[in-house]
């Protein structure tokens, strides 16, 4: 199954109102967050519920919480409330479709893949909490930082993110803890922070999310993600790839914005294959490329989300690139057991 299938793409304003026009990705990954609500769309899946089942299948959480977070979850278009007539009254609470059923498959699918579940099957409080730090780290802008090599604090401090010294500082501590970066020591004095390949994986789900906001919330014909966006993003996840039988190539990859003139080459990104396969970002562009890939935003979202695709434009050593973006897919979509070996693909 993918993720996300037929669609109907609504203005906002025709669609989730004035709210979810203005919902970025850090604003989803931070209701996310707050764990009742990625509950709700788990408890869900399986068909609309009333207001009791709704909150006997959502353990751990009071009723209010529960009320408030699936009023949210209507505003901004992904849940539906249906009050039965009688005496009581009964309210019905369902997912819409296509808007809530393709977020709730994301959720599911990157839970899937990426946490680890709890006895009866639920998803721990601190898996979703962890999806607030992703936000924070996206927001910043300090991925892409991070993507060219491992920083001190003030070096990210220096990062266009509006963020005192003090500010980086407490939020690294905090990036640590949740597991997204990792710290490394420098000549036993100055401390340097480095992406951990669960912030990485987390490049999966931040595709989804852009990938619903083209769907769901921007107006027809925008991208849910920027051009420069989808570029951090997909230096963040290359080094999640290995590709041994490609060792010692290079190659480009241009991330075009839809709105990008004809044979414009949008934000490019430079990459290399290690002599022992593992793939990394490069921070500056090289004179002589092995294989080159081009293609609009939607295009490499939708390829990381579901496999190559033969939208997209590959020139010089075609199979490099398609080696690059199916390890992707599978690197992120597919749980690794604790052997090493990959499990089920919660995506197709």
């Amino acid at each position: 199954m993918t993720i996300g299938q037929s669609y109907i793409q609504l203005a906002p304003a025709e669609s989730n109102g004035s709210r979810a026009a203005r919902l970025t990705t850090p604003d989803l990954l931070r209701l996310l967050s707050a764990g009742a609500t990625g509950a709700i769309l788990i408890a869900l899946a399986d068909g609309p519920l009333r207001t009791k089942e709704l909150t006997e299948r959502v353990p751990g959480y009071a009723p209010r919480t529960i009320y408030r977070h699936a009023g949210k979850l209507g505003e901004i278009g992904v849940l539906e409330r249906e009050e039965e007539p009688g005496v009581p009254s009964k309210v019905v609470h369902r997912l819409s479709d296509p808007c809530g059923v393709e977020l709730q498959r994301l959720v599911e699918a990157y839970a899937s893949a990426s946490w680890s579940r709890l006895p009866g099957g639920a998803i721990g409080a601190h898996s979703w909490a962890s999806l607030a730090h992703l936000a924070d780290l996206w927001e910043s802008g300090m991925v892409e930082e991070l993507n060219f090599g491992p920083r001190t604090a003030t070096e990210l401090a220096r990062v266009r993110h509006g963020l005192s010294y003090h500010q980086v500082s407490r939020r690294t501590s905090l990036f640590a803890t949740g597991d997204f970066i990792g710290e490394l020591q420098d000549d036993g004095r100055r401390r340097r922070y480095a992406l951990t390949p669960k912030a990485r994986r987390a490049m999966a789900l931040v595709a989804g999310i852009g990938r619903w906001r083209r769907r769901h919330v921007v107006w027809a014909g925008e991208s849910g993600l920027t051009a420069q966006e989808t570029a951090a993003l997909l230096r963040t996840a290359l080094p999640l790839v290995v590709l041994p039988e490609h060792a010692d190539k290079r190659f480009k990859i241009g991330v075009v914005s839809a709105d990008r003139e004809r044979g414009e080459e949008g934000e490019l990104i430079w990459g290399h294959v290690e002599p022992d396969g593992s793939v990394l970002a490069s921070a500056a562009p090289t004179a002589l490329v092995d294989g080159w890939g081009r293609g609009q935003v939607a295009t490499w979202v939708d390829a990381l989300l579901d496999g190559p695709r033969d939208d997209l434009r590959l020139g010089g050593d075609g199979p490099l690139l398609e080696a690059c973006l199916s390890g992707l897919h599978s690197v992120l979509w597919t749980r690794q057991h604790g052997d090493g070996q990959p499990g089920r693909s919660p995506v197709r």
